[in-house]
Formats: C-alpha cells, structure tokens, sequence
C-alpha cells in the first residue's frame, strides 16, 4: 500500500501541474475560438504549428525521453555521478548540435512540408501562404521545447514532476498574452498566437534551468562525449523513433483527409482533440510520465512482482478515471463545446460539428490512455521495438478506416478511425505485454472494471436525466451555463463516487488514504 500510495502521490501532484495548464490551455483555445473561429486564420494556424509539434514528438519527447529516462536511471543506479552527468550532458549537447539543423531546414524546407500535411489547402493560394509564413516563424519552437523535454527527462529520473509538469503552463500563457496584444498589430490575428509559441517554448526551456544546476548538472560542454551512451540511447531510439513516426503520420493523414473536407474540419477536430487531451492529460499522461522511472528501477533490480504489482495499479486508477470521463464526454458533448468555445467567430454550427467529433474521440479516452501505461512498461524493459511493431500493424488499420469512414461521416470519421485504431493497438500491446511482465490484467483490475462500469453507468443515466431538465444551450448569460454544466458534472461525479464507495472499490480506498493521513 506505501508504494501505491507513493505513485499516486507522485502523479497526483504531477495531475496538479497538469490540471493548471490545461486549464490555461483551454483558455488559449477559448482565445483562438473566439479570435480566429473555425475558418481559414484558424485551420493555417493549426497545421504550421503542428509541423514543429510533430517534429518535436519525433525527435524528443516522444521518442528520446523513452530511450533516456531508462538509461539514466542506470547510471543514477550505479551510483557514479561523474559518469552520469558526463552523460546527461553528452546527450543535451548532441541534441542541441541536431536541432539546430533540423530547425534550419525546417524554416527553408517550410513550403514542401506544408503541402505534404495540407494538400487540400491548395484551393486557396492565401490560405497556403499564410500557413507557410506562419510555420517558418514558429519553426524555432522545436528547438527550445525539445531541449525543455530533455531536462524534463533528467528531472524526472530524480522523481521531480511538477516543475516539468508545470512548464506547459508557460507556454500557454505567453500565447495568451501574444495573442490578445498582437491581434490588431499584424495583418492576420494568427501571428500573434505564432510569437506566443515561440515566447512560450522558450520559457519552458529557460524555467527549469536552476532545478537541472541545483541537482549537480553543469551546463558547460563536457569534456569528452560519452561515446558509449549516445550509442546505447542510438539503439534505443531509432525503433522508438519509427513509432513515434507511425503516430506522427497518422496525424499527417488525419489532417490531409480533413484538409479535403469542408473549411473547418480541420479546426473541428482539433478543438474536439483538445479537449479528449484535457482529460487525458490531467491523469492519465501523469501516470505514464511518473510510472517509467519507478518501472525502470524495478526492472533493472529483477523485481518481476513489483513491476506486475505497479502495472496492475496503473491500470486499475485508468479505468477509475477514463471510463466516467469518457462516459460523461459523450453524453454532455454539447454543452462541454458550447460553454467552452461558442463566442466570437465560434458558430452554434461549429458547436455541433466540433460536439460530434468529440464524441468519437472520447471513445478512445481509455485505450489511449493504456496505450500510454503499456508502452511506457516496454520502455522500462528496454524494448523499444515491439509498440512499433504494433503501431506499423494498427496504421494499416487506421489509414483504412479514414478511407471508408470519411465519406458518410466527414471530420466525425476520421476522429472514430483515431478511437478505433487505438483500441486495437491497445489490445495488442496488452496481449503482447501479458508475455513479457506476466499476468498484470489480474482479478484486482477485473474487479475494478466491474465497479467501475457499474457506477459510471449509473452516471451517464443520471447526465441523461439531468441534461433533459437542464438545457444549457437555451439559457442565457454565460455564467448560467457554466454553473449549469457545473452542476451537472459535479452531480455525476458525486453519483459515480458514491456508488464506487458503497462498491468497495479498492481505488476508492487508496485515495481516502492519500487524502487522509499517512499511516
């Protein structure tokens, strides 16, 4: 139990952090809703800013991360800090000569990439240009935030979360504030949200900076390059990297088919994603993030039990959390849109659409959610090859789908091939996991799904009732209709919670005795 109650702790604080920049990130897409609506400023500015986000999760904190936390812990296990550190700074100093590359090429190479994501933009040689202009500025952003997810990685292997956790929140404030002083300043509102990402990465970067010196880390290149460390993270990453690179691509594709759709989609899905990831995010993201240096540590002692034991309580505090969340997205999906972004150049027609992608995304909440846990465990293992293995398999899949999906459905489809593609990558990955770490789908996590289905269920019939006497789109003022769906959703969590109580839910238990006193 002191161990479970140390992991939860440990991501309940990183939840925190993470609660706060959502938050803030939800009020930078309120801002964007409002200033740059659904139309042609708002589908260039999603595209040029996830070229360098794309990249950034390829090259970094996607695929580097998983690679370098392991690794690290080794060294930190071995007790040789020199050792270490030379190769902490070994691989910063490596990354930093790479991305200052990439970054170069990106800003001359900006044209190509943004017809290969966006080739349905080529109708409009405006929206094209715009969306070129803005990508070349923000293109530095991947190299401030890709350093950042390195000094995360090092903070991290020392079980320090909230201050990487908490960097986002920067970065969704310098958008913010360059957003709204910008907006009349150029000749589209969408430079503004550009400088802010810029601003922002480089916060994230500069913020943890004294956390990383205060550990004993010293930013001035080492002496000699830790040759046989860059060459182990080499291995590591370059299977990690092609995963990375099969998520990566199905991003690309998603949002060629959207491209091709009605002007829009392609803001339709990322506000209705944005939101799948404030619930994602919160948690579930934690969880991964704090899970892989404590899994790490106990497979490198040969703790088969404990590596078991630490999987089966993830994945018991996922359902906890993903099956009401996902419950009440869809239920409540119209009303969680129009209280959030219907305003300014947001349209009740925007509302619906976005509400309707939303609902095919939440379907997804939890195996994305496992996905995370059960790659993060191969990871631990030093395995970085079989979810890639995976992730190629499930690709085929998803591409598919989008091929007979988006016809009938629109934008919806391509958000339901993303939920359904996931939920076979998960399904694998379990089965395949099962093999290496053994039996961690045990009757502790049957259990919990029972209760877990029983009162979220339970809940989702309440909503039901609930939103049949509270119309929260008819009422009028904003502040009636947040306390409105405040209500709501305070009512179905009490429902949900009560109900996990009078079960006996074990999850129930530990958080009564987080919150509670240690024993």
């Amino acid at each position: 139990m002191d161990k479970e109650r140390g992991l939860i702790r440990a991501a309940g604080s990183m939840s925190v952090m993470t609660m706060l920049s959502r938050i803030a990130g939800y009020f930078r897409d309120s801002l964007q809703a409002t200033i740059l609506g659904a139309a042609n400023s708002s589908d260039a500015f999603v595209i040029a800013y996830r070229i360098p986000n794309m990249l950034r999760r390829l090259v970094a904190e996607g695929a580097l991360t998983s690679a370098f936390v392991p690794t690290f812990a080794r060294y930190i296990r071995k007790g040789d800090r020199d050792a270490m550190w030379r190769f902490a700074a070994s691989v910063l100093y490596a990354m930093t000569v790479l991305l200052a590359v990439i970054t170069v090429l990106g800003i001359v190479l900006s044209p190509l990439l943004v017809k290969a994501l966006a080739w349905g933009f080529a109708v409009s040689p405006e929206k094209v240009a715009l969306t070129i202009s803005l990508n070349r500025l923000m293109f530095p952003y991947i190299f401030f935030i890709s350093l950042s997810a390195i000094m995360s990685g090092i903070l991290n292997a020392f079980d320090v979360f909230a201050l990487p956790a908490f960097t986002p929140v920067l970065l969704n404030l310098a958008i913010i504030a360059c957003a709204w002083t910008l907006k009349d300043r150029f000749s589209d509102p969408s430079y503004g949200f550009a400088v802010g990402v810029l601003a922002g990465g480089l916060l994230q970067l500069v913020v943890q900076v004294p956390a990383l010196l205060r550990h004993g880390m010293s930013l001035r290149p080492p002496a000699s390059l830790d040759l046989g460390g860059l060459k182990e993270i080499g291995r590591l990453i370059l299977p990690r990297v092609f995963g990375v690179g099969i998520i990566q691509v199905n991003l690309v594709i998603d949002s060629q088919f959207a491209t091709s759709l009605q002007t829009g989609s392609v803001s339709f899905l990322y506000y209705a994603n944005r939101v799948t990831e404030l619930t994602l995010g919160i948690f579930a993201i934690s969880l991964s993030t704090v899970i892989l240096p404590t899994l790490s540590r106990a497979t490198a002692d040969g703790d088969r039990e404990r590596v078991r034991g630490l999987l089966s309580t993830a994945m018991r505090l996922l359902f906890f959390v993903s099956v009401p969340a996902t419950l009440g997205l869809i239920v409540l999906r119209v009303p969680i849109i129009h209280v959030l972004f219907e305003r300014g150049r947001f349209t009740r027609e925007d509302t619906f659409l976005t509400a309707s992608a939303l609902a095919y995304y939440a379907i997804g909440l939890l195996p994305f959610a496992a996905v995370n846990i059960q790659a993060t465990a191969f990871y631990a293992h030093r395995d970085t090859r079989t979810p890639v293995k995976v992730g190629a398999l499930t690709f085929f899949l998803h591409l598919g789908l989008n091929f007979a999906l988006r016809g009938p459905m629109k934008h919806s489809g391509i958000a339901l091939s993303t939920s359904i593609s996931a939920l076979a990558d998960s399904a694998l990955l379990a089965w395949m996991l099962r093999r290496r770490a053994g039996e961690y789908l045990d009757a502790a996590v049957g259990r919990s799904a029972w209760h877990t289905l029983i009162a979220a269920g339970a809940m989702s019939a309440a909503l039901l009732l609930g939103e049949s006497f509270v119309d929260v789109v008819a009422l009028h003022g904003l502040l009636a209709k947040v306390l409105a769906l405040g209500g709501l959703i305070a009512g179905g969590a009490s429902i949900y919670l009560g109900l996990m109580a009078i079960l006996g839910n074990d999850e129930m238990r530990m958080l009564r005795s987080i919150l509670g006193p240690a024993r």
